[in-house]
């Protein structure tokens, strides 16, 4: 896959292909002109694997992952003091694919997927670390929208990580 962030291109996995593809679709399906680390969030909070459920013991099941990002823009737009946008007036009118955006480009940087190499685990449990270790990526920033919105969901972030670090 030529089009990924080069942290990713080598250490990528069948599973972990799947959920970029999917989170490229996702950026599309939204609109937006970069496919950022909250589309990865979107798409793994969608799945059916041990980081989604672990996304989802921490109470952010799909439906609450794109209610906090919601909820995100929309006080992000009222503290620009821009009046709510109707949902279709945002998206862009793209030809193409969105490009990368540097809050995933840095998700799947801190993400380590060399960590979970480890001789003795099935291929199938191989891909699931490397989700997990995306998703990990993707909660490791302490600024931008992905941590803005959990901080406000009154998600507990560090735990989040920890109870990953542990899969």
């Amino acid at each position: 896959m030529h089009d990924v962030p080069g942290a990713v291109d080598g250490a990528m996995d069948v599973g972990l292909k799947q959920v970029v593809l999917r989170t490229i679709d996702e950026a599309v399906r939204r609109g937006a002109t970069n496919v950022e680390a909250e589309h990865l969030l979107l798409v793994i909070s969608a799945g059916d694997d041990p980081a989604a459920r672990t996304l989802a013991e921490f109470g952010l099941d799909h439906a609450a992952v794109e209610a906090a990002l919601d909820a995100e823009r929309s006080r992000a737009l009222d503290v620009a003091g821009v009046a709510p946008i109707a949902e279709e007036r945002l998206r862009s009118t793209r030809r193409t694919r969105p490009g990368w955006g540097a809050s995933l480009r840095n998700a799947l940087r801190r993400a380590e997927f060399r960590t979970n190499r480890a001789r003795g685990r099935s291929r199938e449990e191989r891909e699931q670390l490397a989700i997990a270790a995306a998703l990990r990526g993707v909660l490791l920033a302490d600024l931008g929208t992905v941590a803005r919105a959990l901080a406000a969901a009154g998600v507990d972030r560090r735990a989040l990580i920890a109870r990953l670090e542990g899969l």
